[in-house]
């Protein structure tokens, strides 16, 4: 599969945390929107049930940052005195992370440090549960977003077949239009393209076959590699706003985020990860209701893999 990125511009604070399974969720509900269910299912969702996927895409990284990879302060040369500072490091510049790549430690003190993001709060009404409206008075609260600390982009990447780019600018233009995350009907989450896809490769050197690292927020499959180091984390996730159920939580699920690293003996592959089926995904009265309506419910844990140079702890 080719490796692209796109390059998106924040307009106003987002709510919700930009992680490959939530945006790959949101770009096929907005194909639903546009295309129809048929082609979505056809072109995109199909492929994701069956393993087979025809677009996977990464987390938003801020600029063109990349996440650390989880071993980072395993590696050889880092002093005991710096350990710390490593083991906190969560975002590499692309030459640091192409040095990880070959497995070798990259000059991390030669730059100051600074969180690429910064916090930023939106006001939304209180519901009275009673009346399920805001009721007469009507009381305001704070809610957490975020914003880039100082002007720039959001890059993601995606693997798409050869002959898939447009389509998959396509579905990133729908994603444009209509925001991300929770309150975009109300402004929330508004992004720019910030030009057209650029095809990467310069994240792929030749010869690394042991190892690979995750950009992605994803939930390995059952025959995925095992050895490895990760960050994990319980993700309590809802429906999309498109479908009318009793209640729209989904079941916790369980999550690695991106920079997990993992060792592999076979051949390296483009992506890892699976399709999370609704019966591990939804309460059985939820499932039960929406099946009998003729929809399948899921949620694609796909994770955009790179190679990685795999180094044992003390080698």
């Amino acid at each position: 599969m080719k490796l692209i990125r796109f390059h998106l511009k924040p307009v106003t604070p987002w709510m919700t945390a930009w992680q490959a399974d939530t945006i790959a969720g949101l770009l096929a509900a907005l194909y639903v929107r546009a295309a129809g269910v048929e082609e979505a299912e056809l072109k995109l969702i199909n492929p994701w049930r069956e393993a087979k996927p025809t677009l996977v895409v990464s987390d938003a990284f801020p600029d063109d940052l990349l996440p650390a990879p989880a071993n980072l302060a395993l590696l050889p040369g880092i002093e005991e005195r710096d350990r710390k500072k490593v083991r906190t490091a969560a975002w590499l510049t692309q030459d640091e992370f192409r040095t990880v790549q070959g497995g070798s430690l990259p000059r991390l003190f030669d730059r100051p440090r600074k969180q690429p993001f910064r916090d930023a709060v939106r006001l939304r009404n209180s519901i009275d549960r009673t009346v399920d409206s805001v009721g007469e008075a009507g009381q305001l609260y704070e809610a957490a977003g975020q914003l880039l600390a100082a002007p720039g982009t959001l890059t993601i990447f995606a693997r798409v077949g050869e002959d898939q780019v447009k389509w998959a600018a396509d579905l990133f233009g729908l994603l444009a239009e209509a925001g991300f995350g929770a309150d975009a009907a109300v402004g929330a989450g508004e992004v720019e393209l910030a030009g057209p896809p650029e095809e990467v490769t310069d994240l792929k050197p030749p010869g690394i076959e042991d190892g690979w690292v995750s950009l992605s927020t994803f939930q390995p499959a059952a025959n995925d590699p095992t050895h490895g180091y990760w960050r994990s984390f319980v993700k309590y996730g809802k429906l999309g706003p498109d479908l009318a159920v009793e209640s729209v939580f989904k079941r916790p699920q369980w999550m690695l985020r991106a920079g997990a690293c993992f060792r592999c003996t076979g051949e390296h592959r483009d992506w890892y990860g699976h399709w999370i089926n609704d019966e591990y995904l939804l309460p059985n009265r939820v499932r039960k209701d929406l099946r009998k309506a003729g929809i399948r419910p899921g949620q694609p844990a796909y994770a955009l893999a790179l190679p990685f140079r795999w180094v044992e702890p003390g080698a």
